[in-house]
């Protein structure tokens, strides 16, 4: 690994404000819900809904959502291609291929501070590629994309703390098994494998779960359709979303050859639980709460779906006012969602079942993924 680059001093005091569920929204409701009620004395504090990274893929930029639901006018510049995740009162950004950095950020000082809300930030090695960060207490799980192994980093320096090799589940002369998506749940670490190769050809997905306190590989299990994109334990239960091979337009078929599967961790297997015939395609990008799953679904380009699941029926509703949703982020049962069409590119916000946009700065170019605190 790289050494950490010390920009700024790697300790920085956490401010202790009360904590807020409430989610501001922009049609005319300051806030969602009852704090009193919801939010819990040791629970970390902050003054913002969330934040986000947006991206032109030339550029791109990290902002935030205040709760009042208003998107910054500032901003903070980062590598075209990079993830946000949130882990309590902390901000993470992964900055990917090419710059293969990983930033923690101090919410509450984005404002004021701008570059000086950054606490640490490390460089890992390169082309490694992090997208996705599973967090458990004081330590991390990172997914390498383009590694051949998950390292788990600790969340005070970024130091890397264990590594697993992933290099085994490789699709021939790849080196790299390709991690999608990982999720940590009692104690097991859950990571999905696209396993494409250079063509660009998809073999069936599989799952890998470790231990995730040593990081020793527990099961294995094949899916049963391509191109994994996200993986996700509610009540106990393992669900995987996949997207399924391209058709000849760039998008997926409303077919049973993608969808959302359930894991039977038992016997090893897994069974469609929601067929991209019923969603109307493959699922490009999916996040979950309290048994209900939201699914952007990749329709065809500029006209994707934003599809809510029930997690115990497998019944959906797709949610109107969302024209073409690309990424998608739940807390407290208000669902945000990134749309990318041109010239109309914005962050909605669904409650109730009612969408309604964020008022978009000048300037801001269009959203790509959302962490909420």
């Amino acid at each position: 690994m790289k050494t950490i680059k010390n920009n700024v001093i790697a300790s920085v005091a956490k401010q202790s404000l009360a904590f807020m569920t409430a989610v501001g929204l922009a049609f005319g409701l300051s806030a969602c819900g009852d704090d009193s009620s919801s939010a819990s004395s040791n629970e970390p504090e902050v003054s913002l809904t969330g934040a986000f990274f947006a991206t032109d893929y030339t550029t791109g930029e990290l902002r935030w959502i205040d709760m009042d639901g208003k998107v910054s006018e500032k901003k903070l510049s980062f590598h075209q291609d990079s993830r946000v995740a949130v882990n309590g009162a902390d901000l993470y950004v992964m900055e990917g291929l090419s710059k293969d950095n990983i930033s923690l950020i101090d919410p509450e000082k984005l404002e004021s501070d701008g570059e000086k809300a950054v606490v640490w930030q490390v460089s890992l090695d390169d082309n490694t590629n992090p997208v996705d960060m599973a967090f458990d207490g004081d330590k991390a799980w990172v997914a390498l994309q383009n590694a051949d192994s998950l390292i788990q980093i600790s969340t005070k320096d970024g130091k890397v703390l264990k590594s697993i090799k992933t290099g085994a589940f490789s699709n021939g002369e790849e080196k790299s098994p390709y991690v999608a998506d990982i999720a940590l749940d009692n104690g097991k670490l859950y990571a999905i494998f696209a396993r494409y190769d250079a063509m660009w050809t998809f073999p069936n997905g599989l799952l890998a779960v470790y231990d995730a306190s040593t990081g020793e590989l527990k099961d294995t299990v094949q899916l049963l359709t391509h191109n994994p994109k996200n993986v996700i334990v509610s009540d106990g239960n393992v669900y995987v979303a996949t997207q399924g091979d391209y058709n000849a337009n760039g998008a997926t078929d409303a077919d049973d050859n993608r969808g959302l599967e359930k894991i039977d961790l038992e016997k090893k297997t897994s069974k469609m639980f929601v067929s991209g015939k019923t969603l109307g395609g493959g699922i490009y990008q999916l996040a979950a709460e309290d048994g209900f799953a939201y699914a952007c679904v990749l329709k065809t380009w500029g006209a994707q779906l934003l599809v809510k699941i029930d997690l115990a029926s497998g019944k959906t509703e797709t949610i109107k006012g969302v024209p073409d949703p690309e990424f998608v982020a739940v807390k407290d049962g208000v669902v945000y969602a990134a749309d990318r069409t041109l010239e109309s590119e914005k962050i909605y916000v669904v409650k109730d079942g009612k969408a309604a946009a964020l008022a978009w700065p000048k300037g801001a170019i269009a959203p790509y993924n959302i962490a909420l605190f």
